[in-house]
């Protein structure tokens, strides 16, 4: 038998008496007898009463504010910016992981900061926890501006599969070992032979002969490149980096939104009922 929580005449009209016939009156036109139809009459308001009362607001429904902050999708130019990365024009550090901050230039491109310089973010693998960065100065070879590449003490490193190219700067060279290297040398349109800039794969034998008539090297990561193409072109293009931060897929897997928590100084999977340490619905096998 049903249970109500409604007045029980309501209930009654509902559940248990479909029509409930009031006095008869009779139609003095068609000279018949007709029963009065209450239900009829009252089935709107019953209606308009029910649904106001189980479809009324409930705080105890309400999404939990960081799993709706950190749901909306957020863009840099094309590229989607989540978790760990957060920019601070574009959304809030709860929605990323400390440090993994980055800035978006004209509402158009990625930026990371870091100790040796701004790089651009061309593409993120959140699959594999890797980005691909290429130096925010173009010029960086030529102009002599690039430096040895350096990452901060936090969760960023480079593949060690990942080539590197060995740059020597101010070389002075005699024109007969000039001639014999001139494949490593980078053409920045100078003509000035006493002051060459080489390129050469990390590892190759010959950087050791030709460095001691150089003033400077630098070593910088690359992606692409065999060693035998443009050397300016290949660090324009940058090179590869991965992270290391909490596994996200288990949470996003589960309906959550990965974040951080400043207060505990943890990571927490936001979830619509409230924020939960690895998932939501932990109760579940994963």
């Amino acid at each position: 038998m049903p249970t109500c929580s409604l007045s029980s005449f309501i209930c009654y009209i509902v559940f248990f008496h479909p029509t409930i016939s009031f006095p008869q009156h009779q139609d003095p036109q068609m000279n018949q007898i007709h029963p009065f139809n209450l239900t009829s009459t009252l089935f709107p308001v019953v209606y308009l009463v029910l649904f106001s009362f189980f479809f009324q607001p409930r705080k105890g429904l309400a999404v939990d504010e960081n799993f709706t902050i950190c749901s909306v999708q957020r863009y840099c130019g094309r590229q989607l910016i989540k978790f760990p990365f957060f920019t601070q024009e574009l959304d809030e550090p709860r929605c990323g992981y400390p440090r993994f901050n980055i800035s978006c230039r004209n509402n158009m491109t990625a930026v990371l900061k870091l100790p040796d310089g701004d790089y651009i973010i061309q593409d993120i693998f959140y699959q594999n926890q890797s980005f691909l960065v290429s130096r925010a100065d173009g010029d960086a070879v030529c102009g002599h501006s690039i430096r040895n590449i350096t990452l901060p003490d936090y969760r960023l490193y480079l593949p060690e599969n990942q080539r590197a190219m060995v740059l020597l700067f101010n070389c002075s060279l005699s024109s007969g070992v000039m001639a014999e290297f001139s494949r490593y040398r980078v053409d920045c349109g100078s003509g000035n032979e006493s002051n060459t800039t080489l390129g050469l794969l990390n590892g190759d034998p010959k950087v050791s002969l030709l460095s001691g008539n150089c003033s400077r090297s630098v070593l910088a990561p690359v992606a692409f490149t065999d060693g035998d193409g443009d050397v300016e072109d290949a660090v324009r293009r940058g090179f590869v980096l991965n992270w290391i931060a909490s596994n996200c897929g288990v949470c996003e897997t589960s309906g959550g939104k990965c974040g951080f928590d400043y207060g505990s100084y943890h990571f927490k999977c936001f979830c619509p009922d409230r924020p939960h340490a690895a998932r939501c619905h932990p109760g579940m096998s994963s």
